[in-house]
């Protein structure tokens, strides 16, 4: 996994609102024109979260594309995406 380029676009979504426009309009233009692998590219097309924290992509900002990708926070979204985590072990030390 290209773990720069998957947080990259995650953080870019999550954060830049014309990014996250251009994303929600167009996921797979807007996933063509970075440097992802076909499995990464796959993974954000289709927001296999579970396979994308597996994969190595950092927790807290694929729970914020998570958020901006479903239109906002919710108690239930967020108890879904920890759910859709459990069980998982990080591939890398996330700690800081």
């Amino acid at each position: 996994m290209s773990r720069y380029a998957v947080n990259k676009v995650l953080w870019q979504v999550a954060r830049d609102d014309a990014a996250a426009a251009r994303h929600m309009e167009s996921p797979d233009q807007f996933l063509a024109a970075r440097p992802l692998t076909a499995e990464e590219h796959l993974q954000l097309l289709e927001r296999d979260y579970a396979g994308l924290f597996a994969a190595g992509a950092h927790p807290f900002l694929l729970y914020t594309f998570r958020i901006k990708v479903s239109g906002g926070w919710s108690f239930p979204l967020m108890t879904d995406y920890v759910r859709s985590l459990a069980g998982i072990d990080p591939p890398l030390d996330i700690s800081t």
